[in-house]
């Protein structure tokens, strides 16, 4: 089937080494989307607009759906790094909704595609369902700093903790993205993060 998407003219020759920028193709496959819609764009129309060949893009990316979420390896990078800056008595509310906001307040595609990032996100059940793959890392490195802080608690319910987490955090960047992406992305994250009152108690005998 022939493709919806009007060709743009290649920035650069297919035989020319590419150096490829996850973040940069993800935004402009997102951009691809919200214009001509996501079951129109195939990886020849991706190619197109980014001057990467179909080969070095399905090389690098498993599916098209990946590249709603290039991002996450970052915000893992920032997640780690902010639980690291926090000392262990602070209260594991204040220590995972700090991180948390840490991990998506430079989010590239959020700050490039800004609102219909989230939208386009919503509307495709593909998309949704590649999200949980994506943020595993997310959720265990997560899972993992609770249960560091909190040795005593079993591993299931670090793990269901971090998922609540991540699925608040979705949740509010959708509400923002609906509201017109008013302020931040983090602020609104952290507005929705400080409902949480996380506390890991040991059940009475």
């Amino acid at each position: 089937m022939a493709s919806a998407v009007p060709r743009a003219p290649r920035g650069r020759g297919r035989g020319r080494p590419t150096v490829l920028d996850p973040e940069a193709v993800g935004a402009e496959a997102l951009r691809l989307w919200a214009e001509h819609g996501y079951g129109n764009v195939g990886w020849e129309d991706i190619s197109a607009a980014t001057g990467v060949s179909v080969r070095t893009l399905m090389r690098h990316f498993p599916a098209k759906s990946a590249l709603a979420w290039v991002g996450v390896p970052a915000a893992t990078r920032r997640l780690i790094d902010a639980f690291g800056a926090l000392p262990l008595d602070m209260p594991l509310a204040d220590v995972l909704r700090a991180a948390v906001v840490a991990s998506v307040s430079n989010d590239v595609l959020t700050r490039r595609a800004s609102a219909q990032w989230r939208r386009i996100i919503a509307a495709e059940p593909e998309l949704s369902m590649a999200s949980v793959r994506a943020y595993a890392p997310w959720v265990e490195a997560l899972a993992e700093e609770i249960a560091r802080r909190r040795p005593d608690a079993p591993a299931t319910v670090c793990q269901a903790i971090a998922a609540a987490c991540r699925e608040a955090t979705n949740g509010a960047l959708l509400e923002w993205a609906e509201n017109g992406a008013q302020g931040s992305p983090a602020h609104a994250v952290d507005t929705v993060l400080r409902w949480l009152d996380i506390r890991i108690t040991a059940p009475a005998p």
